[in-house]
């Protein structure tokens, strides 16, 4: 429904994150010095799940409000709609796995064993994506506001994040925003498995425990308000 009306329809969900790869591995892979081997691998990895989490809590954010139609003519669970968010990136998300693997050939990367831990990250980033579409979604249709106060949340996220620049390469501040970017401590988690490094069980819990929180402050907050927010609609 999203894409119906464009021209490359459903080729969008790759497409998106391929021409943010490029763009920044054009300007990046020159200004980087010294340019670090499989920079091409390290980037793509950390943009397909920055991309798939600005898409997931978007989506989320504007659940409730997008379908106040029906919510108003039937009586229907609200926490479908936050899943659905969940649900759709998931669906994003095997698009851009192809995407990643498709990237390998050309830079003659070849994949670790390490990888089949990469679903315990997406299990993380999902479980990320649904406490916040439980919370934004709420706070959404509070304060309208919230939109756009989000969206620059998330262009300050693409540079916080280590996506572009690793962890030996951060400064004080950078470092410090890192330890409490739940996104960017799923992004290092994935880049330590994706160049065959088994994550601390620390960062594991550490990372899990972040996520679980959000999870659980999402969820109460939704369901404090869902039955006074139709009304609001």
């Amino acid at each position: 429904m999203r894409y119906k009306e464009s021209f490359l329809s459903f080729l969008w969900i790759g497409l998106e994150p391929l021409f943010m790869f490029i763009i920044l591995y054009v300007v990046f892979s020159n200004i980087r010095e010294p340019r670090e081997e499989n920079f091409a691998i390290y980037l793509i990895s950390g943009i397909i799940f920055y991309h798939l989490f600005t898409k997931g809590t978007m989506t989320g954010l504007t659940s409730i409000k997008n379908n106040q139609g029906i919510l108003k003519s039937l009586a229907i669970n609200k926490n479908i709609f936050p899943i659905i968010a969940v649900t759709t990136t998931a669906l994003l998300l095997t698009v851009e796995v192809g995407i990643f693997f498709g990237i390998m050939p050309f830079v003659s990367f070849i994949p670790s064993w390490t990888l089949i831990m990469m679903p315990l990250v997406i299990i993380l980033l999902l479980g990320l994506i649904l406490g916040l579409s439980y919370l934004l979604s709420i706070l959404y249709v509070k304060i309208p506001d919230i939109q756009p106060i989000w969206t620059i949340l998330m262009y300050a996220l693409l540079f916080v994040s280590p996506i572009f620049w690793s962890i030996d390469q951060a400064n004080d501040i950078l470092l410090t925003i890192q330890q409490i970017n739940p996104l960017g401590q799923i992004i290092e988690l994935s880049h330590k498995i994706v160049f065959n490094e088994i994550p601390d069980i620390e960062e594991w819990l550490k990372t899990a425990l972040m996520v679980s929180a959000i999870l659980v402050i999402g969820y109460i907050f939704f369901k404090k308000f869902e039955k006074t927010i139709v009304e609001e609609l």
